[in-house]
């Protein structure tokens, strides 16, 4: 697809649910609750079967969002794709299901089976029309839910938004591309983050939080529909990312939640009552980030910008678009 046509392909998406894959769901929810001060709006077991005739059990904790919502994830038992991926990946982020239009979805799943990628696991019942896709390649599964499945109404709604989902990556651009081709999200605004580029910084080094004087990774981003999905490229430096790709290679690393700029500070001070480490911060133009290091507890990192306006890029960030704008 071209600049153009991915930009208008993209306005109206909805990634509803964000799936974290866990052993045991009461400790995951306790943490939330400890780091996040976060309650669930929907807690079930829920027992099913799929539609090639596999019977599970899972435990589900819904945390609801304003945009989007985190579903925690115990499988039980029986053979299912978050089963396969806890025994394949271990704990983590396995999952991002996006809502197709009714009269959409056939064609959508064709779509994706076009590409190489056949559901590994399908779900069709009188409540709900759900088809999974596993992409080794990128260390992440895809679900797509028809629009007129059963809605959950949440006891309890987070007023605050996850404002986008990260896959790290060894090769930003080969990821991005394939992103592109089989999803269709797009187009990326291509970006480094660099000593030119940053007001200030700090990154954690042999338990340390230290001004590095050489440090990169390439940020590929884009705000699609609800949620902003980002990949990033570790370059050099005591990078976040260096651990995971060395373990997993490639997938979900984290999540991002935005502060009001007048509790910036706040959230540093309660991240650091809860015994939350900070793994690394900097100043891209007006806009704070940070990463807390919170996947021993929860299973994922957490970052963390304020809501400062980008009005203009700083210099010697930008590196260009994929696919480029014509």
């Amino acid at each position: 697809m071209t600049f153009q046509e991915l930009k208008a392909r993209n306005a109206g998406r909805n990634f509803d649910q964000i799936v974290v894959v866990v052993k045991d769901i009461f400790d995951e929810m306790a943490e939330l609750r400890r780091i996040y001060g976060a309650a669930p709006g929907d807690v079930r077991t829920v027992t099913c079967t799929t539609d090639d005739g596999v019977e599970f059990t899972e435990k589900r904790a819904t945390y609801f969002y304003i945009n989007t919502s985190l579903c925690v994830i115990e499988p039980v038992s029986g053979e299912t794709v978050y089963k396969k991926f806890l025994d394949k990946h271990g704990e983590g982020i396995a999952c991002v299901r996006e809502r197709i239009a009714p009269d959409k979805f056939d064609a959508e799943e064709a779509r994706y089976a076009s590409k190489g990628f056949a559901p590994v696991q399908k779900i069709t019942k009188d409540c709900c029309k759900k088809s999974w896709f596993e992409m080794d390649d990128l260390g992440i599964l895809f679900e797509i839910i028809s629009d007129d499945s059963e809605k959950i109404t949440p006891s309890y709604v987070i007023q605050d938004k996850i404002q986008q989902i990260n896959i790290t990556t060894p090769d930003v651009y080969d990821t991005i591309a394939k992103i592109v081709d089989r999803m269709e999200i797009g187009p990326f605004e291509l970006g480094a983050q660099t000593p030119s580029a940053l007001r200030d910084w700090g990154f954690r080094e042999d338990g340390v939080i230290k001004k590095v004087d050489d440090f990169k990774f390439i940020i590929a981003i884009i705000p699609c529909g609800n949620i902003e999905w980002e990949v990033i490229q570790p370059v050099t430096g005591p990078l976040v990312y260096n651990d995971f790709i060395k373990r997993r290679g490639i997938g979900y690393h984290h999540i991002l939640l935005e502060v009001a700029c007048a509790n910036w500070d706040k959230t540093f001070e309660t991240y650091a009552a809860n015994n939350i480490e900070l793994a690394c911060f900097g100043k891209l133009g007006p806009v704070d980030w940070c990463y807390f290091d919170t996947e021993e507890q929860i299973k994922f990192y957490t970052e963390m910008r304020t809501d400062a306006v980008m009005d203009k890029l700083p210099d010697g960030y930008f590196i260009g678009w994929y696919p480029e704008e014509n």
